[in-house]
């Protein structure tokens, strides 16, 4: 079978959304099947990319400032031969896949893909990796959304308020649609050993630094009232984004001594061998992978309820759920959770035992076979336990040139 994967992320080189179509991509090839993939060009490409084009995977590459729009207005004014078509398209049509897989980082930033697809009779699946009630399609965006959706063989959303959102957003029901879930970093064979005790409680942030998603800009308010100054809390945030530098600023603005900046770390679960809880403000999300990650290694968590989040976390009993990303009932919630910190072992334990049943071992191969499924071909076996190179941390950005991009 031949394979096309379509990365829409444009915005940086590799990211949490990147990992299950890279993945499953690997799986795919290593079985036999023929792989292609258009990513976006970056001087210095992810090594996952590398490892695809190390298999065998023909990739296409196109400049990151070539976003969905700029396709659809082009595809808008085409209807004519194959040497007119905008060079994504030409590519994937000269491939000629038996199934195109459109990853988003949102809902519709691969629409284009979706259009091209229906309108040249090629059959597609659409993985969507974010929503957020903060976007809201216009009438005519709505319907194009509709179309596009009905017109794949599947819809897979990572979680369901995403796609009970995306419904709202456009009227309609997506009968073809369900839940996939990410690939996880680390691995699940064993819970990391609770913290030894110091008497300093350890809060854990991660994520991409940036505030208008992850919300960090709300945990450091909290932080920087008069109770917490005088607790016994060191705040650790772990990631990479664009608003490192004014976070630090933000912490140094609110006169917060005890919190410290680790950046990334390849290590997910060396996070955990000196925290106690996961923090996460979110303002939107999929269904984040560190809440996941967390949950395996025996950590409660701290989060809002948004997206997914509360389909894993249990308020009051694998951790506490703010009500929404406000400086106030996120406040509260971390009140809640202070009170019953000496309980945070047992929920971790408990966090535990329930991502252990809805969460499965080896998404990437029940995504493969999902896709199989699409094509009536066989089926692949799944792992019970990945090996630790299956749930490795995300590949860094290579430090030489990376080819130029096609277009």
């Amino acid at each position: 079978m031949r394979f096309a994967f379509i990365s829409s992320m444009s915005v940086a080189p590799w990211g949490g959304s990147e990992e299950l179509w890279s993945r499953t991509a690997l799986r795919l090839r290593a079985g036999g099947h023929q792989i292609a993939a258009s990513v976006c060009w970056w001087p210095c490409l992810s090594l996952r990319i590398e490892e695809l084009r190390g298999q065998g995977a023909e990739l296409f590459f196109r400049k990151p400032w070539v976003q969905s729009t700029l396709l659809t207005r082009a595809w808008r004014r085409i209807k004519r031969p194959m040497e007119r078509l905008p060079a994504e398209f030409a590519w994937l049509r000269k491939y000629s896949p038996d199934l195109t897989i459109i990853s988003q980082g949102g809902n519709a930033d691969g629409l284009a893909w979706m259009r091209f697809c229906k309108e040249a009779g090629m059959p597609y699946i659409v993985v969507c990796q974010c929503n957020t009630e903060a976007w809201w399609p216009s009438d005519c965006l709505a319907g194009e959304m509709a179309e596009a959706f009905a017109a794949a063989k599947r819809l897979f959303f990572v979680s369901e308020a995403n796609l009970e959102l995306c419904e709202r957003q456009i009227g309609t029901r997506l009968q073809n649609a369900s839940v996939v879930r990410n690939p996880f970093n680390v691995s699940p064979i064993q819970p990391v050993p609770w913290p030894d005790e110091t008497g300093i409680w350890r809060l854990a942030c991660v994520a991409r630094l940036d505030p208008s998603a992850k919300g960090q800009d709300i945990l450091l308010q909290v932080l920087a009232q008069p109770r917490w100054r005088e607790r016994a809390v060191e705040l650790n945030i772990y990631g990479t984004g664009p608003s490192a530098g004014g976070l630090k600023k933000l912490a140094d603005f609110l006169g917060l001594k005890a919190i410290r900046f680790h950046g990334h770390v390849d290590n997910v679960s060396s996070i955990w061998e000196g925290n106690h809880i996961l923090v996460l403000p979110s303002r939107f999300e999929g269904l984040p992978l560190v809440l996941v990650e967390a949950m395996w290694c025996g950590r409660p968590a701290i989060v809002t309820n948004v997206a997914g989040n509360t389909e894993l976390c249990a308020d009051g009993e694998t951790g506490f759920v703010a009500a929404a990303p406000s400086v106030e009932l996120f406040g509260q919630a971390l009140e809640a959770a202070w009170n019953c910190r000496h309980e945070w072992q047992r929920m971790g334990a408990d966090a535990r035992t329930r991502v252990e049943k809805l969460i499965p071992k080896d998404p990437v191969g029940i995504f493969c076979n999902q896709l199989l499924s699409c094509l009536g071909a066989g089926l692949f076996p799944l792992k019970v336990y990945p090996s630790l190179e299956d749930v490795g941390s995300p590949k860094p950005a290579l430090a030489e040139e990376s080819p130029k991009p096609h277009i």
